[in-house]
């Protein structure tokens, strides 16, 4: 090997070990710059890590959440009880949930900063009855005759408004069995006593354990068993129309392969089986900046779902790799209907005594509550010395009868909720024009072509 060989080797040799010298120094530099930067980046630029953390007071089965969270912008509440999830606002302080039974369940608030970070708090509820259903409370509570005396028969008008009830229970005669109603704000029906004596009217609004009661004596004379009756009966085609209101919590947001600044969404929601949508309500309609704009919610032509719309807006800001960007959880409010198959409901007869030369007016047994009218099939009799002299189940002027051996007019006018009726004792075929006894305020006459003045009602002077 020539001297000039030998001394490209060598110098070959050194510029290797001068180059691995720099890079390892250069290396060993950023290593350190890194080193230093990266606090300075986590104390100036990246936030704290969040820290899930609440306290509870609970009442019963209803449990106040206190957010004592910092450093989240977004996360789920997880009441343990398998309702859906809850959306973690850091604005919102109190959060309110109602477990659906006692028992003991774990709740959990999981939540997530701008950069991806988690945590999480677990705690146990233990829910209780001590404050559950609250008493109920009557706001109303009438009960009036509706009879011209109180001489059997006679019909009372009962009228209540109740808070907090899951039923009512209603009694007024010993030989009459107890009804069970169906839970109303306000119940309104007509009791009936066709004999003389003293009667004991309870009216009862149940909700759990608790109890609140009315009661109000009645007390029926003798009637006059020569004096003509007077019976309506009404027969209902009705719908049972049971409804409800549901609160759904639809997530929506910007998906990673949309492409543009914003991309359209379309979210559905079917209602149960058997139920349709009448009414549906965005509680939380979006103004201003935020992960989604232009929603909407509609019910579907078929009324068997609901159509959430809008668009999601593309994030801005840092955001951790692999972390999903930020939700919005559309908070809708449905009301919801089921009707059944319409039923024949015979509601029986009210019967009240008649006074010749006198008016009255003979109320329908209303239906209770929840139930909607299709139409109604109505008679009305007359009854005299224990047998039937006349009916009729539409409008009647001046319909000749025979009544306590006279010769009698009866005028019969149907109402919205009963019958107007006046008889009165025939004078050469003229009907006099008598004061018109009636308790409750009679209103116009409805007929096809529309309203009309009453001709039972005297012109004022």
């Amino acid at each position: 090997m020539s001297d000039d060989e030998k001394s490209a080797g060598t110098k070959g040799r050194i510029a290797g070990w001068l180059k691995g010298a720099v890079t390892s120094l250069l290396g060993l530099a950023s290593g350190a710059f890194i080193m230093y930067l990266t606090p300075v980046v986590n104390s100036a630029i990246k936030p704290a890590k969040p820290v899930a953390n609440f306290s509870t007071q609970i009442s019963g089965l209803t449990v106040t959440f206190n957010n004592r969270t910092t450093g989240a912008v977004q996360g789920w509440w997880d009441f343990g009880d398998g309702s859906a999830l809850e959306p973690f606002d850091p604005k919102t302080e109190i959060v309110k949930h109602v477990y659906p039974r006692p028992g003991t369940y774990a709740t959990k608030l999981s939540v997530q900063s701008l950069f991806g970070d988690d945590s999480d708090r677990s705690v146990s509820i233990t829910a209780t009855e001590g404050g559950g259903p609250s008493q109920p409370e009557f706001e109303a509570f009438q009960l009036a005759s509706v009879s011209p005396t109180n001489q059997a028969p006679a019909v009372f008008r009962l009228v209540s408004k109740v808070k907090n009830a899951g039923f009512c229970i209603l009694s007024y005669g010993d030989s009459r069995p107890t009804e069970i109603l169906d839970a109303a704000p306000v119940q309104e029906r007509y009791l009936m006593f066709n004999e003389k004596g003293t009667y004991t009217v309870r009216f009862a609004a149940v909700n759990g354990k608790q109890v609140v009661e009315k009661t109000q004596v009645v007390s029926i004379s003798p009637g006059d068993a020569r004096a003509p009756l007077a019976k309506l009966r009404v027969v209902y085609d009705a719908v049972k129309v049971e409804r409800t209101t549901k609160e759904w919590r639809i997530p929506c947001g910007w998906r990673p392969d949309s492409k543009g600044d914003t991309a359209s969404f379309r979210r559905e929601r079917p209602a149960s089986p058997g139920w349709t949508v009448v009414a549906v309500e965005l509680v939380n309609q979006q103004e201003g900046e935020g992960p989604v704009r232009n929603a909407k919610v509609e019910i579907a032509p078929e009324k068997t779902k609901i159509v959430l719309t809008g668009e999601a807006v593309k994030p801005s800001g840092f955001l951790k790799p692999k972390t999903l960007p930020p939700r919005w959880l559309a908070h809708v409010k449905a009301t919801l209907e089921r009707r059944a198959p319409a039923q024949k409901i015979d509601r029986g007869a009210m019967m009240m005594a008649i006074n010749l030369n006198s008016a009255i007016r003979i109320p329908f047994q209303p239906l209770h509550a929840g139930w909607e009218v299709a139409r109604k099939q109505v008679k009305l009799e007359l009854w005299d010395a224990g047998r039937k002299v006349w009916e009729t189940s539409t409008e009647a002027t001046n319909a000749s009868v025979a009544l306590n051996g006279q010769a009698c007019l009866v005028t019969a006018l149907p109402q919205t909720d009963g019958f107007l009726l006046k008889v009165a004792t025939a004078k050469g075929g003229v009907i006099p024009d008598p004061t018109i006894v009636s308790p409750q305020p009679v209103g116009p006459i409805i007929r096809r072509t529309g309203f009309e003045r009453n001709p039972l009602l005297k012109k004022r002077p």
